[in-house]
């Protein structure tokens, strides 16, 4: 998984509680401690063990969480590969460019493992968004979140309700994304 993802979540967990905080999930969760640099990949199994164990230590159930950090982490996304969208595009039209903006990011990065995320424009104030992967666990949630962060930093007008899960037994996850 991109860097980024790992930085960020440590970030985040460090912000919502502190650095020993993160010190007790990463030895919890059986991990070597690790400066994660937003430009390395790690192993999957490091985000699935310290979400485990984030979700066992907190009140909230680990869809919330993955929610919440993905609301964090959409804003780090778009400072990151802001490369790959182009200044006059609103929140739609990144939406609708998100299968084109991911091969980009996987080819520039080397990474082979992105999801598979495409967004159509059903009117002008709707988009529906697809999230699949073929990581061994799914990351609705953090999906989610994502979306809604993207939104909070394009205008905030926007709601992102889920359609459709994996984890209901859908192929896909779905979301639809609507100007309130």
């Amino acid at each position: 998984m991109h860097g980024i993802i790992h930085k960020t979540l440590k970030e985040y967990v460090v912000a919502k509680t502190d650095a020993e905080t993160w010190e007790m999930i990463v030895d919890r969760a059986d991990l070597e401690p690790t400066l994660y640099l937003p430009i390395s990949s790690y192993d999957d199994h490091e985000i699935d063990r310290i979400l485990e164990t984030l979700s066992s230590m907190a009140v909230q159930n680990g869809r919330q969480i993955e929610r919440d950090f993905g609301r964090t982490l959409a804003p780090e996304l778009l400072t990151t590969f802001n490369a790959h969208l182009r200044d006059d595009w609103d929140l739609f039209d990144v939406l609708e460019h998100l299968e084109s903006i991911t091969d980009g990011v996987g080819a520039a990065t080397n990474a082979n493992s992105l999801p598979t995320v495409s967004g159509t424009r059903v009117s002008a104030e709707r988009v529906r968004v697809t999230y699949r992967t073929d990581r061994e666990r799914v990351y609705c949630g953090l999906a989610q979140g994502i979306l809604e962060g993207l939104a909070d930093a394009f205008d905030g007008e926007t709601t992102v309700t889920e359609t459709a899960c994996v984890h209901d037994g859908d192929e896909t996850c779905a979301f639809r994304v609507e100007r309130r």
